[in-house]
C-alpha cells in the first residue's frame, strides 16, 4: 500500500480550512450563532430592567457640576411622643419595696417593707431604709438565726427607730408563726434571737347541712375540704359516702381553730365528729390520745374506728367508683370489672403505702397510667394506679413502711379525671379493700377508757352549741341505686 494518501482509497484526510464543510454542518452552526445571539439579547434585557429597578429604588444622586455645591438643608426629622427616650429618673424602679413608717408614738418610729425582688439579703435591708453600716452589723448578728440563701420576695422586714434616728430593733418574717430579731445593745452591737409569734389555739364548733355533696357544705362554711377525707376515712365502715349520702343529712365538726398574730385563722386537727343521714343513721366519732398511745379515732363505746391493718391511702373528696366485678365501663362503654375503689382527688394530692410491704412495680403499666404495687404479709397485695409522679426512690425491691410517701394523685393512663385507683389482691384474686379497710377495731383497756369517756362528754357538749335549721332526716329503707361510674379500673 502506497504511503501516500491521495492514492490510497481507504484513507481520510484530516479536516482543515480547505475543505468544505457539509451542509448539515451549515445549517448546524447558524442555528448555534441564533441559539447564542438570543441568549445575549435575554441577558441584556434583564440588565437593563435591572439597572432600571435599582435606579427607582437608590435615593437621588446629587448632580456633577462644576461649580460649588450649595450647602445641604438640615431638615427636622419629626420624633413620635412615644419614642422620647425617658431620663434616667423617670425609670421605674423594678418592684422596689415602699418603705412607710407605719407605726409612731414621737419616742419610737416604725417602718415596714417587703423583701422584694433583692439579690440579697443585705440589699434587701438597704432598700428597706438602712444604712450600709447597719446592715454589716445585722449580717453578722442575724447569720446564726437565718438562712440567707433561704430569702422569699413575700418575707417581710420590720424595724425601729428611736428619736435619735438610731436603729434599735429589726424582724426578718420568714415563718409563719416565727421571725428573727435583732435587738441593740448598750454597746452599740446586735444580739439576734428566734421568736414565736403570738398563738391561740381553740376549739370551735361548725355544722350544715348537705345539699349537694358533703365537699360542697363545707366550703359554705369555709372549712377545708380535707375535712371530708376525715369524715370518709373515719366512717367508712359504717356508710358509704358515694351512695348512700342524701341531701339533708347533717354533720357536726369539733376542730381546732389556730390564731396566729396578724394571720388570718387556719383550720387544725378534728376532735370530734357527728353525721345523721337517712341511710346512714347517728354516727360520732371522738379523737383521743392515751398517753404512749397513737392517738386514734373511738366510737361512742371506746372502740377504735380504723382497727384494720390497712389505711387509706389518701386523703380524699369522696368514692367516685366503688369495687365492681361487673362495671359498665365509662369509656369503653362494655362490662369490664373494676378491681378496686377510686378516691377522688385533686391532683398532687400525697398517696401513701396503705401497709408495710415490698415493691413489686413502680413505673408505666398500660391503661394503669404510672402504677406503684406493693407485698404485704398473709398474701396481700396492694396496687395504686394513675398516680401523677411516683415518689423519688420507690423503685422495685425497696421496703417501705406504712403510711410512706409513694407519690402523687394524677390521671395518667386511660382516666377521665384525677383520682386513685387502689386495688387489694389477696393470694392472687382481686378483693374489695372497703371490707379490709371497715375491719373491727380495738377495744380500749378498762382504765384508759374510763378516761376517754370523760373527754368524750366534753366534746359532745359542744355539738349542743350548733343548732341546725332542719330536724334530723330519719334513717329510709335502702333502694336499689347506683352510683355513675367515672374511672378506669386496674386489671
Amino acid at each position: 500500500m502506497s504511503d501516500d494518501p491521495d492514492l490510497d482509497p481507504l484513507a481520510r484526510p484530516l479536516p482543515s480550512v480547505d475543505i468544505p464543510v457539509l451542509r448539515g454542518d451549515v445549517r448546524a452552526n447558524r442555528a448555534k450563532r441564533q441559539v447564542a445571539l438570543s441568549a445575549l439579547g435575554v441577558v441584556a434585557a434583564l440588565g437593563v430592567v435591572y439597572l432600571g429597578y435599582q435606579a427607582w429604588n437608590s435615593p437621588d444622586e446629587p448632580e456633577v457640576s462644576d461649580t460649588e455645591p450649595e450647602p445641604a438643608r438640615e431638615v427636622p426629622v419629626p420624633v413620635e411622643p412615644e419614642q422620647e427616650p425617658e431620663t434616667p429618673d423617670e425609670e421605674p424602679e423594678p418592684e422596689q419595696p415602699t418603705v412607710e413608717p407605719v407605726e409612731s408614738d414621737g419616742l419610737v418610729r416604725r417602718f415596714e417593707a417587703r423583701f422584694g425582688d433583692a439579690r440579697g439579703f443585705r440589699p434587701a435591708l438597704l432598700n428597706a431604709g438602712l444604712t450600709n453600716e447597719e446592715c454589716a452589723s445585722l449580717e453578722q448578728a442575724l447569720g446564726e438565726v437565718i438562712d440567707f440563701r433561704r430569702c422569699r420576695p413575700d418575707h417581710r422586714i420590720e424595724y425601729e427607730r428611736d428619736a435619735n434616728d438610731r436603729l434599735t430593733r429589726l424582724r426578718y418574717h420568714d415563718q409563719d408563726d416565727a421571725f428573727a430579731q435583732a435587738v441593740r445593745q448598750a454597746d452599740g452591737t446586735f444580739t439576734a434571737s428566734r421568736e414565736e409569734l403570738p398563738r391561740t389555739v381553740q376549739l370551735v364548733t361548725r355544722g350544715g347541712i348537705v345539699r349537694s355533696s358533703l365537699g360542697d357544705a363545707m366550703d359554705q362554711l369555709g372549712l377545708s375540704r380535707s375535712i371530708v377525707g376525715v369524715f370518709v376515712e373515719v366512717f367508712g365502715a359504717r356508710v358509704n359516702f358515694a351512695t348512700q349520702a342524701r341531701e339533708g343529712d347533717q354533720f357536726r365538726v369539733v376542730l381546732e381553730q389556730i390564731q396566729v398574730e396578724g394571720q388570718d385563722p387556719t383550720w387544725g386537727q378534728a376532735h370530734a365528729l357527728e353525721y345523721v343521714g337517712q341511710r346512714a343513721g347517728r354516727l360520732q366519732a371522738f379523737y383521743y390520745e392515751e398517753n404512749n398511745r397513737r392517738p386514734d379515732w373511738y366510737d361512742e363505746e371506746g372502740r377504735q374506728m380504723r382497727g384494720s391493718w390497712l389505711r387509706v391511702p389518701c386523703r380524699y373528696d369522696r368514692i367516685s367508683s366503688p369495687f365492681n366485678p361487673r362495671r359498665m365501663h365509662p369509656l369503653l362503654r362494655r362490662i369490664v370489672p373494676h378491681n378496686g375503689v377510686d378516691f377522688a382527688a385533686a391532683t398532687g394530692t400525697p398517696v401513701r403505702a396503705a401497709a408495710a410491704g415490698r415493691i413489686t412495680w413502680a413505673g408505666p403499666k398500660g391503661p394503669n397510667g404510672n402504677l406503684v404495687s406493693i407485698e404485704h404479709e398473709d398474701g396481700y397485695s396492694s396496687h395504686y394506679a394513675h398516680l401523677h409522679q411516683i415518689q423519688r426512690g420507690i423503685r422495685v425491691g425497696v421496703e417501705v413502711e406504712e403510711r410512706q410517701l409513694i407519690g402523687t394523685v394524677g390521671t395518667t393512663g386511660r382516666s377521665t379525671g384525677p383520682h386513685l385507683h387502689f386495688g387489694l389482691k389477696r393470694r392472687g384474686r382481686f378483693v374489695d379493700p372497703v371490707e379490709i379497710l371497715n375491719g373491727p377495731g380495738r377495744l380500749l383497756p378498762a382504765a384508759p377508757r374510763r378516761r376517754f369517756r370523760a373527754r368524750m362528754g366534753e366534746l359532745r357538749e359542744h355539738f349542743s352549741t350548733v343548732e341546725l335549721s332542719e330536724p334530723p332526716p330519719a334513717p329510709s329503707e335502702p333502694t336499689d341505686e347506683t352510683e355513675e361510674d367515672s374511672d378506669e379500673t386496674l386489671d
